[in-house]
């Protein structure tokens, strides 16, 4: 620890830098907390959840939070927690990893915290906590970050959090990293950094998020529940922090770890029943599913139809509003009414987003209403009662789609999409990597479809 502590010093020295801010001056752990996340895992209204990382010699994890005043004079406000650490990566002794939880906060409640050992601290950071009842909240949505985080990951995230600050949380449909590694869980970090600390992230895993060992049964990120803390109600402890639902302000979110269903075929019946049940006692007016696989692809070349044939007639059979999904690295919205209107019931619409720089082509189904290939994008959704209102973002902030849904006193859906829509051109360009998927007569279908429609 003292030779830990004199190289951190020197770097400090060296660097011009505070000895406070070391954590920034490198990517190895130190005395000091960085990798701050923000979850929601307990009473939405009433309780924070924060991890964070520091040189594997520490051992005490702590938390301090006071009621946000603008005074820096606040010590005698503050309360003191105790949280829990364990190796940040499983049985690795390279750095330590801490949780701590912040409850029975007061509801609708701005609060400053920090996290450290005791003596040693991160920056204080804050948040609001969330009303006990149905009010007017937003949130963002990012689809696969994935790649190249650092250099253009980076940007949507920073981008989507200048646009709308305000927002409540950040959800993420899967494939947040391309591999649970030192590597990638590095660049992510970097690219968030204190905007994790500050703005909850709401999660559901990815392929990307299970390990591929040659010959064996792939196994789940060794990181990610280390990172992560959400609510405990999983359909099991194997599915803790994936397969999950909280109520919001109004609204249930459901995460569903659709990759688990194919590398755990044994437990479709388990998981598919705890949707099922989930779904089935939602007292709020809205409902909202994310999964990392799109029920309808959206890239060329894929076709989830043993995963769109397991689930969709449970999202269907218990009228969820919307359904976010990644995966497919491009972007793509609609319904489908095939079998749900005629019914009386609400469509589900189904959307699939892409924040990183992996870039597939769009399918030649066109099932979707609105689509774009070669984007990276940000969703910001904001809820009310009787409204959701969604809108897309290019990274360049430029608005790129926008529906609003309203739902009346019986429950029944309209929806209606933003006028300027027919302004504004639309994103179709094939990845180059991605012209061999086509054959000669879907590039000619391709091209005639977004001729017509004169983009």
């Amino acid at each position: 620890m003292k030779s830990l502590l004199l190289i951190t010093l020197l770097l400090c020295v060296f660097s011009g830098l505070p000895a406070q801010n070391l954590q920034y001056a490198n990517f190895e752990p130190t005395i000091f907390p960085d990798r701050l996340m923000l979850s929601i895992s307990g009473d939405r209204a009433t309780s924070r959840t924060v991890s964070w990382r520091t040189a594997y010699e520490i051992t005490e994890s702590v938390g301090e939070i006071a009621i946000l005043d603008a005074s820096p004079k606040f010590d005698d406000k503050v309360m003191k927690v105790t949280g829990t650490n364990s190796p940040w990566e499983e049985g690795s002794q390279t750095s330590m990893g801490h949780k701590v939880i912040f409850e029975n906060l007061q509801t609708e409640t701005k609060y400053a915290y920090r996290v450290g050992d005791g003596k040693n601290w991160s920056e204080w950071f804050q948040f609001k906590t969330s009303s006990a009842t149905a009010k007017p909240f937003s949130f963002i949505y990012h689809g696969d970050v994935q790649n190249d985080i650092k250099s253009l990951g980076s940007r949507t995230l920073r981008q989507a959090y200048s646009h709308f600050p305000g927002s409540d949380f950040m959800l993420f449909a899967g494939d947040i990293v391309s591999r649970s590694n030192e590597e990638y869980w590095r660049e992510f970090f970097y690219a968030g950094d204190w905007i994790f600390g500050t703005m909850p992230s709401i999660v559901t895993p990815g392929n990307h998020e299970f390990d591929s060992n040659e010959g064996k049964s792939r196994t789940f990120s060794k990181h990610w529940n280390q990172i992560y803390q959400m609510p405990e109600n999983t359909p099991s402890e194997k599915y803790k922090n994936r397969n999950y639902f909280f109520d919001y302000q109004g609204v249930r979110f459901v995460s569903l770890d659709s990759p688990s269903l194919g590398n755990y075929p044994e437990d479709s019946t388990l998981v598919l029943g705890w949707l099922e049940k989930t779904l089935a006692s939602n007292p709020n007016r809205w409902t909202v599913v994310f999964t990392h696989y799109p029920i309808y692809s959206c890239s060329q070349g894929r076709n989830n139809e043993r995963y769109r044939n397991a689930v969709q007639p449970i999202l269907e059979k218990y009228n969820v509003d919307l359904v976010l999904a990644g995966h497919d690295h491009t972007y793509c919205r609609g319904f489908n009414t095939e079998n749900v209107m005629a019914k009386g019931k609400n469509a589900p619409l189904y959307v699939v987003s892409v924040s990183g720089p992996k870039m597939y082509g769009l399918n030649t189904s066109f099932w979707s209403d609105r689509m774009a290939s070669m984007t990276q994008l940000y969703q910001h959704i904001s809820i009310n009662s009787d409204k959701l209102e969604f809108k897309s973002f290019t990274v360049a902030g430029d608005l790129y789609d926008h529906f609003i849904i309203s739902k009346n006193v019986s429950g029944k859906n309209k929806f209606k999409e933003g006028g300027e829509l027919d302004q504004i051109k639309w994103r179709t360009e094939i990845p180059e990597n991605a012209l061999e998927k086509y054959s000669e007569e879907e590039l000619k279908n391709y091209k005639l479809k977004f001729k017509l429609t004169k983009h």
